[in-house]
């Protein structure tokens, strides 16, 4: 019979009450409290109160507490399926559970003294945290008052593990806790502290590697070899962001498989014969016959799915954690007959991968896992593969080998086994360097000025190079081309131009809106402006009331000289403004964006951006575009979404990119990257955040109203690319991709 929740739903119904001694499900001992909202700060409003008679006493009691996850916030399809299985174990665990108003709130940022907490428990330490003398430990830190009593006993063990380093000053109970930071804290919690300190000075492949400090290198390096963690899809790690609570259960249940002490309450045999009234019997891995009660509502996961006790098939191999004699989780790690369980793999993806190879490169997909994930990726018949820091063919891949790749266009063009199976820790023959092309590429070598230094490359005549999103060869790269390269043994295997040298750089703004860094290939003529495109030349029109600044002044077309860099926005193919200096000058003219907030006076436009007020004057002579027809300032609305371009806050150009609600009864789509979600106190998806690109070229994210009847396909998962539908300024379908 087929489990009756459907994924839709995700309505996962174990929901069982169990006496267990100690532990809460939000970290709260006495009477603190933690309010609804999802920053979790706290507050002394009565809901959600944890009563200490209950919770927390620090006694080994017969206190009843409840797991839970028929969570009402991760249901109705909200695409939080791939944390239950990470949830389910850690709850079973007792190390992280939801709260007693029945949500989980897994988009809910994690504050560092509930990271603490629960690195604590999953350390096994949490009797030792709650003895009386740790509970009363005179702490030094400045902040010491500002840790919740409920805590102490928590960051006193803490620090006597060497989960906090020698300058630390702080606990900063509150603050939410970032990637880097919830990274450090696990590598520590796995006593790991030795390698990290060993990996300081190795270098990170991400592109953002730049921002995390090199006291922290080391402990990212290990993190990633550990599968705790990876990059994203755009290669960053992105270390200042803060970490949901859906991720950091997934971040440890990783970490909790590899202590020591995650056997405790853990029980692995064979399932002898098909479930009968309740009860599983399996044959443990010492030759015992054991019979579990399993709990009505138990989460039992098989091949990447939750499944009920009568699916669970004779021969399944499977690991248990039981309760008082209750046994609430069950996951089947290999499946009757020996095939392990297989997960629905990653087809597509672009950008750097660590993990392990599952097998042999068959018929040139490559198949590997990362964290939790399987992927399955084409190979460019060309790639460039490297074991021991030589380069070799694909079938000198092993399964088993660790592995760093590189993905465009979702192919696999560079593979770096970074430990061989079977093999110790190797050096580390992989780099990536960042800079400008010093000079054209001659004799197959290649010079980058880094800023800091020069450094000269050789590079593999098989290598792969990237501008402009193509595949070109050597000969195509323009000195003055910012480039990233990733090397082996100082010899370039990939190169990626990520911003051109020469030539106009458009940004695509609202359909044939564009922004034109370029220089002038010569004086304005008969109403002509002329660009320089790298070796040929481009015009357009000038319209006959442009804007145009030279040098910070306004001025007219007969000052633009051959040679000055200059700024062009054009729009349908007019030249609607320029600004243009010497290459060496500063270009003034500012774009920027919002929704306006009142009607337009005496021709003062004030916006707001993410709760920031902007305001500014408009140009009697401005040009306002509004539904893509130009129109006049007392056409604007509050409430219009707006770009404008202005110099010295003296606005030169409006385009209502959307319309107010009154006006706007058409829909259109808005393109980018999740970035968050929120759901109102019934547990329903009530606005989505977007990170997206605006119209001068800058990144910016955005908060949209969700329809209660919007349709959703895909899973909400944050930092994949979306499609949203907005009609009536309410969002009324979202794709995942």
């Amino acid at each position: 019979m087929p489990y009756p929740y459907s994924k839709q739903m995700i309505a996962l119904g174990l929901s069982l009450v169990m006496a267990m001694g100690v532990g809460t499900s939000a970290f709260a001992k006495g009477n603190d409290k933690f309010d609804n909202r999802s920053n979790n700060r706290f507050d002394n409003r009565s809901d959600n109160r944890f009563d200490s008679r209950n919770f927390f006493n620090g006694k080994k009691t017969t206190t009843q507490y409840k797991v839970n996850i028929n969570f009402k916030d991760m249901q109705n399809g909200q695409g939080w399926d791939w944390a239950l299985r990470y949830i389910a174990d850690l709850a079973s665990r007792n190390v992280f559970n939801g709260y007693e108003d029945g949500t989980f709130r897994p988009q809910a940022t994690v504050t560092r003294i509930e990271a603490i907490t629960a690195a604590i428990r999953l350390m096994g330490l949490e009797s030792q945290a709650q003895s009386s003398s740790e509970m009363s430990a005179s702490l030094n830190f400045a902040d010491a008052k500002q840790v919740p009593s409920w805590a102490v006993g928590y960051v006193s063990v803490a620090l006597k593990n060497d989960l906090f380093g020698e300058n630390d000053n702080n606990v900063n109970p509150n603050q939410p806790a970032d990637r880097l930071w919830a990274t450090t804290l696990l590598v520590k919690a796995l006593k790991l502290t030795s390698q990290a300190e060993a990996k300081m000075n190795q270098k990170l492949s991400f592109a953002d590697a730049n921002k995390i400090p090199a006291g922290s290198v080391g402990f990212v390096a290990v993190a990633v070899e550990q599968g705790l963690v990876n990059g994203f899809e755009d290669n960053t790690f992105r270390p200042n962001q803060s970490v949901t609570r859906a991720q950091i259960a997934a971040l440890l249940d990783r970490a909790g498989d590899k202590l020591s002490d995650s056997e405790d309450g853990l029980l692995v045999g064979t399932v002898n014969s098909p479930v009968s009234g309740n009860v599983l019997t399996i044959t443990t891995t010492s030759g015992q016959t054991a019979n579990l009660a399993l709990d009505p509502n138990a989460f039992i996961y098989r091949n990447n799915t939750r499944i009920t006790a009568s699916q669970l098939q004779t021969g399944d191999i499977i690991k248990s954690r039981t309760v008082n004699g209750s046994t609430i989780f069950v996951e089947v790690t290999q499946l009757s007959g020996g095939s392990t369980p297989t997960t629905t793999p990653i087809t597509s993806y672009n950008g750097l991968l660590s993990g392990t190879l599952s097998s042999v490169v068959n018929g040139y997909t490559v198949t590997l896992t990362s964290g939790n994930q399987t992927y399955s990726l084409p190979l460019n018949s060309s790639a460039l593969i490297y074991r021991y820091g030589t380069n070799v063919g694909a079938s000198s891949l092993q399964a088993g080998d660790i592995i760093n790749l590189r993905a465009y266009n979702n192919t696999v063009v560079f593979i770096d086994v970074t430990q061989p199976y079977g093999a110790g820790t190797q050096p580390n023959y992989e780099a990536s360097f960042t800079g400008k092309l010093a000079s054209p590429v001659s004799n197959n070598v290649m010079v980058l000025n880094t800023g800091s230094e020069t450094k000269t490359f050789a590079y593999n005549t098989g290598a792969f190079i990237y501008r402009n999103g193509v595949q070109v060869n050597a000969s195509s790269l323009q000195a003055g081309d910012s480039i990233t390269v990733y090397t082996v043994n100082n010899t370039i295997a990939v190169a990626e131009v990520t911003a051109n040298a020469s030539g106009p750089v458009t940004t695509a703004t609202n359909g044939s809106d564009i922004i034109v860094n370029a220089t002038l290939a010569s004086t304005v003529n008969g109403n002509t402006v002329t660009i320089q495109n790298g070796s040929s030349t481009q015009s357009y029109p000038l319209q006959a009331n442009a804007f145009i600044y030279r040098s910070g002044a306004l001025t007219n077309a007969a000052s633009l000289l051959a040679g000055d860099a200059v700024v062009l926005h054009v729009k349908d193919n007019i030249v609607w403004s320029v600004e243009a200096a010497t290459v060496s000058g500063q270009l003034t003219v500012t774009s920027g964006s919002g929704t306006i907030a009142s009607a337009i006076s005496n021709n003062v436009l004030v916006l707001n951006n993410n709760g920031q007020t902007t305001t500014y004057t408009v140009d009697a002579n401005a040009v306002i575009y509004r539904n893509g027809v130009q129109t006049n300032l007392s056409t604007l609305q509050a409430g219009d979404i707006v770009v404008v371009r202005s110099y010295a806050n003296n606005v030169l150009y409006i385009e209502v990119t959307q319309a107010s609600s009154s006006n706007n009864t058409s829909a259109y789509t808005i393109n980018g990257t999740l970035s968050g979600v929120n759901l109102n106190n019934q547990g329903v998806l009530s606005t989505v955040s977007v990170t997206q690109t605006n119209s001068d070229g800058t990144i910016s994210t955005n908060v949209y109203n969700v329809s209660p009847s919007v349709t959703i396909n895909g899973s909400l998962v944050v930092g994949h690319s979306v499609v949203l539908v907005n009609v009536n300024s309410l969002i009324t379908s979202i794709t995942i991709n």
